[in-house]
């Protein structure tokens, strides 16, 4: 049977009798290489205080190895006191490398939520820069909206003027007639598109004059 290769209990610094004293053997054998996977130390003691056989030490002397010590009426007594004292010791050591333990993680889960934020104070700018193009691109919409609906309006007005004019005449925003035709036009005369005098064709024309009937006498 291989050795253990750690010594949990101090046989040296125990009463003699302690040698004799098997469920010591049995918890140190348990507890370490090669019967107990390699670890640290704190978990060595941990499974040595927690041994089933051991455990009566902890409310007295009685229930271990009663018959090891008959010829030292004090050494069950000291072996009792050493049990008591290095399980105090180990349970702290437990409770505080459990602390650091959860110390570390919860730093570490601190800082990845401190250094990670939520999403709206990671990507402010791109929102700002999203909102900036909708409401650049509504603006533009409107603005040709209400471009189109007076280019449309000008242009039915334009095209209510210059109804019934030939091809080659057009009438300007100012109301005058442009184009190669224009000045030869019927409609740039007055009377057409502006106030004055009528032309020849409003004149009123000459009355004729009524012929007079004579009564002669009758042959």
């Amino acid at each position: 049977m291989a050795q253990p290769v750690t010594t949990v209990v101090p046989f040296t610094s125990l009463p003699s009798c302690a040698v004799r004293c098997g469920p010591l053997y049995d918890a140190n054998g348990a507890c370490v290489p090669p019967a107990a996977a390699q670890a640290d130390e704190v978990t060595y003691d941990k499974c040595f205080c927690s041994y089933s056989k051991l455990a009566p030490f902890s409310q007295g002397t009685a229930g271990v190895c009663d018959t090891a010590c008959t010829d030292d009426a004090g050494g069950l007594g000291s072996i009792q006191g050493w049990f008591t004292s290095f399980c105090n010791r180990a349970a702290a050591a437990t409770t505080s490398a459990s602390s650091s333990t959860s110390s570390s993680t919860s730093g570490a889960s601190s800082s990845n939520s401190g250094g990670g934020g939520d999403w709206l104070s990671t990507h402010w700018k791109w929102v700002i820069m999203i909102v900036i193009i909708v409401v650049g691109i509504a603006g533009i919409w409107v603005g040709a909206c209400i471009w189109r609906r007076k280019y449309l309006k000008k242009k039915d007005r334009m095209y209510e003027l210059g109804k019934g004019l030939p091809s080659s005449v057009a009438i300007n925003t100012q109301g005058n007639l442009v184009g190669p035709g224009a000045r030869d036009s019927n409609y740039s005369n007055p009377g057409a598109f502006m106030s004055g005098s009528g032309g020849a064709a409003d004149n009123e024309k000459p009355k004729k004059e009524r012929k007079k009937w004579t009564v002669t006498q009758r042959t």
